[in-house]
């Protein structure tokens, strides 16, 4: 920023919304006094910028109700209470199935009563199922955090 130099648009423009609010020092307001002087961009754009502050000082946000905050408390406790219980069903089950999947191909290894033709079968089938479980999880994932909607309410 050249502040001592005369005002360049190009490069200060930000200085324009700063001296609408008023938050300049009295050297950086002189020096965009005179370039406003000889600039009409800049006087369109800090009278732009004026109308712009009292179109939204004007505004003012509605206060919810008390009914609605009270509801929001109750729902935002149940969502972290359910995640909370999708965690632990999701790590219980991943155990339980890990263990079983171990138990089911231990025994499935060491049978000699199998063709071995099935024994590939059936761990391709499970591989199938693994894949196809990932994929399906991964899209969900995915989906999830891409969507634009996901936080609408109806």
């Amino acid at each position: 920023m050249n502040s001592t130099g005369p005002f360049d648009p190009r490069k200060e423009a930000h200085l324009l919304s700063a001296y609408v609010d008023g938050e300049l020092s009295g050297d950086e307001v002189e020096r965009i006094d005179k370039h406003l002087a000889q600039n009409d961009d800049s006087r369109r754009e800090v009278e732009r910028l004026r109308r712009f502050n009292q179109v939204t000082s004007a505004l003012r946000l509605k206060e919810a109700p008390a009914e609605e905050w009270e509801g929001f408390w109750d729902s935002f406790r149940n969502q972290n209470e359910r995640s909370f219980g999708w965690i632990l069903v999701t790590i219980g089950v991943t155990v339980v199935g890990i263990w079983t999947l171990c138990i089911l191909l231990g025994a499935l290894i060491s049978s000699d009563a199998l063709p071995l033709y099935v024994k590939g079968g059936i761990f391709a089938g499970a591989a199938g199922i693994l894949v196809l479980l990932i994929s399906v999880v991964r899209e969900r994932i995915h989906k999830r955090s891409k969507t634009r909607y996901k936080d609408v309410i109806r």
